[in-house]
């Protein structure tokens, strides 16, 4: 029995994301479908980081659709991610090459932000994605610390800075710039006026 792309199509649309709970058509995940007589070729992309999942979600695809359409000879699925940038609020204003922030914070001290923050980083890396890690404790930055980065930032121009780099991941922290034994002393201005330059 022959079918069409229109097929494959309606299949997917009764096949739900098990990340998402949406189903792969509706999730905009369908790609470059191709029928060659009895052969099925197609594109999974993914909008989140889920390189560990991706032999799954083949599977699943591959399963789904040899067992719904009849006469299938082979599926071939390719499962890829492409992080896309999620809405802000009206107003806001982007960060020039970065797609999504996920903020850390707490108003208490010593509750784990850090240590939380680092390791979704490192997940999140794990996973395929490309993370910068901005360290906002101006008063006792210790990403430094748990990335095991040392040495200080290159600056091409004298005016921006590289980030730091180690697990693969890109980190800014005042920490690369100060004495680690020096306390700091800014407030108000000061310390937002640093925050915005390691930033931007």
């Amino acid at each position: 029995m022959s079918f069409t792309e229109t097929d494959v199509q309606n299949a997917l649309k009764n096949l739900t994301d098990p990340n998402t709970k949406k189903d792969f058509v509706s999730g905009k995940s369908v790609k470059n479908i191709e029928i060659s007589g009895n052969d099925i070729t197609l594109d999974i992309l993914l909008g989140y980081p889920a390189k560990s999942v991706w032999g799954e979600i083949k599977t699943l695809v591959e399963s789904h659709l040899k067992a719904v359409l009849p006469g299938v000879s082979k599926v071939e699925v390719n499962v890829s991610s492409k992080v896309v940038p999620h809405a802000v609020q009206r107003g806001v204003k982007l960060v020039d090459g970065v797609k999504n922030i996920i903020a850390v914070a707490s108003g208490k001290g010593g509750v784990g932000k850090s240590t939380t923050a680092v390791n979704l980083a490192l997940a999140l890396a794990a996973e395929g994605a490309r993370v910068g890690v901005l360290d906002a404790d101006v008063y006792g930055p210790s990403q430094p610390t748990m990335l095991g980065i040392t040495g200080n930032p290159d600056s091409a121009d004298g005016k921006s800075m590289q980030p730091m780099q180690n697990y693969g991941l890109q980190v800014m922290s005042i920490g690369f710039l100060i004495d680690a034994d020096t306390p700091m002393i800014w407030r108000g201005p000061m310390a937002t006026q640093a925050l915005d330059q390691l930033l931007h």
